[in-house]
């Protein structure tokens, strides 16, 4: 990962329930959702799933100006309360981009020396 990208880690908790339909959901992501994210200078956005977790990650240039492309995006939003069916908890398409997106907080990393 470049210096200058930064990274964003959340966690999701789905639906036991709605586990596969969730994944099933991933299937299709709309267009409209990946413009989005392309606009707020996403370089890499992972989905990991395990059980009834769900762990995103998130690579971009600048945290914040991927959060200005998304809030108010009506596809962004539809998607999330769409998806936000198979969860119990995670992100919150209706409240403010910062607090509305579980984001962790980093407090460990290890990277080799490059030889």
């Amino acid at each position: 990962m470049p210096e200058d990208t930064e990274r964003a880690v959340y966690v999701q908790r789905l639906d036991p329930d709605q586990r596969e339909a969730y994944v099933e959901a991933h299937d299709d992501v709309p267009e409209a959702v990946t413009d989005a994210m392309e606009r707020g200078g996403v370089e890499a956005f992972e989905l990991y799933v395990r059980d009834d977790v769900a762990v995103c990650i998130l690579e971009c240039d600048d945290l914040d100006a991927y959060l200005d492309a998304v809030d108010g995006d009506e596809a962004v939003a539809e998607w999330e309360r769409y998806t936000g069916q198979f969860k119990q908890s995670g992100v919150d398409a209706d409240a403010d981009p910062e607090s509305g997106i579980p984001f962790m907080e980093c407090i460990w990393r290890f990277e080799a020396e490059e030889s």
